[in-house]
């Protein structure tokens, strides 16, 4: 099997951490990455998942595996494989610091994933989750936004901070997580996968090109970090956008032995 250096790299340091982690806690279940032909089954415990070739490997996050130690974080890295398997998007709170952020970042390059990240606040307008009109060479023009490009892309967007979104973001997010759907400012529309290739059987390319439609990727997948709200401060979220996704609370590192 011939493998190129990034991705031979990449499953070496997973393969040390895993390896580190069996031999402090022999009792455990085994936990190992496996690799097969020219793609790689990522495996923790018994969830094993293809890993797919990135189109552009510029945006898979590096050097966050190395950061990962101990059971309680490969638990953590388990549960969100196991969404990442049944299509699911991802809520990770917990107290506030970096350790969302890592696990999050570590998950993407354990499954080599490529990342768009976004990070909300209360100057967050819809522009910036969708499109922002740009002047070049004298011509206005719509440039898509991170939203848009992991969407069309395939890859996972990182949402920093929720909790800080205002009502006037939360409906464009809610459609975008909950129908995979988005209308843009230069008159395209996202539609699923699933409803694209429906029409793409009844219609031709060019019809569904005249119409405006974009495939949103069926590997499209939100990752969303927040703060619980009331006790640190923000904005509680809507009963609608909170059940779009599967929440999992991230506390405190433990002392655990490197």
């Amino acid at each position: 099997m011939i493998f190129n250096s990034l991705k031979y790299q990449r499953l070496s340091t997973v393969c040390k951490v895993l390896e580190r982690s069996r031999g402090l806690y022999p009792n455990l279940s085994t936990m190992f990455i496996r690799c097969k032909s020219d793609d790689a089954f990522v495996t923790i415990a018994d969830v094993s998942k293809r890993v797919k070739a990135a189109k552009t490997p510029e945006y898979i996050p590096r050097k966050y595996l190395l950061k990962v130690n101990g059971q309680e974080s490969l638990k953590h890295l388990k549960w969100m494989l196991q969404k990442d398997i049944l299509c699911q998007d991802i809520f990770l709170t917990g107290s506030p610091g970096s350790r969302r952020r890592e696990l999050a970042l570590a998950f993407l390059e354990l499954t080599n994933r490529e990342l768009e990240f976004i990070a909300l606040s209360r100057d967050t307008t819809e522009a910036d989750l969708k499109q922002r009109r740009e002047i070049k060479g004298g011509t206005a023009y719509f440039h898509d936004q991170s939203a848009v490009r992991a969407a069309t892309n395939g890859r996972v967007l990182v949402i920093e901070g929720v909790e800080k979104a205002e009502r006037n973001v939360l409906p464009i997010l809610n459609n975008l997580l909950e129908n995979r759907e988005m209308h843009l400012e230069d008159g395209r529309f996202l539609i699923p996968a699933a409803r694209y290739d429906k029409l793409l059987e009844q219609h031709s390319q060019a019809e569904l090109d005249a119409w405006q439609l974009v495939r949103v990727s069926e590997d499209f997948r939100v990752i969303a970090l927040g703060l619980p709200s009331p006790r640190y401060p923000g904005h509680p979220l809507d009963p609608p956008l909170r059940s779009r996704f599967q929440a999992r609370y991230i506390p405190f590192s433990t002392f655990e032995v490197s």
